[in-house]
């Protein structure tokens, strides 16, 4: 999983983790992606039930009950069949947009089932197929309250 570098931060996911583990110490190693890297892009609700449309996978009976207690719906549960969506994406990004406008709510993915994006962070972007290549050597992050993003580069 990748999501952008900043500057002043190795990884944006250091600080939009959607469930942090208190992480004090992070490696972030800066990559790219060949300019005909097929990414699928998802920046709104339907960009995530579309590509559940089209690659379903049913998890009815790993996520009901979680999932049924956040949204209350107790029919099926669909997510990517990311195998099969490999054979035509190499990737699937979530924006922070499609993050914040998708994340944590049942959307109709079929007449009946549902989908949500859960397990996500804003900007990730999850690789399908080994296409990257590493650009820098890797940097190590601190956590530091007083930055402003909470992460300080270790020296």
């Amino acid at each position: 999983m990748t999501t952008r570098g900043l500057p002043s931060l190795g990884a944006i996911r250091l600080a939009l983790a959607e469930d942090g583990f208190g992480w004090q110490l992070a490696r972030c190693w800066p990559v790219a992606a060949p300019a005909n890297a097929r990414v699928y892009e998802i920046s709104r609700p339907d960009q995530w039930a579309r590509l559940v449309e089209c690659y379903p996978f049913d998890v009815s009976r790993s996520r009901r009950h979680d999932w049924w207690r956040a949204t209350g719906w107790t029919g099926r549960w669909l997510i990517p069949d990311y195998a099969a969506a490999a054979a035509d994406w190499d990737a699937i990004h979530v924006s922070v947009a499609g993050y914040l406008s998708t994340a944590g709510i049942a959307l109709p993915a079929d007449a009946s089932a549902r989908t949500m994006l859960a397990g996500w962070d804003p900007d990730a972007t999850w690789w399908l197929n080994d296409i990257l290549s590493f650009t820098q050597p890797a940097e190590l992050w601190q956590a530091a309250q007083q930055a402003p993003f909470g992460w300080l580069k270790a020296h």
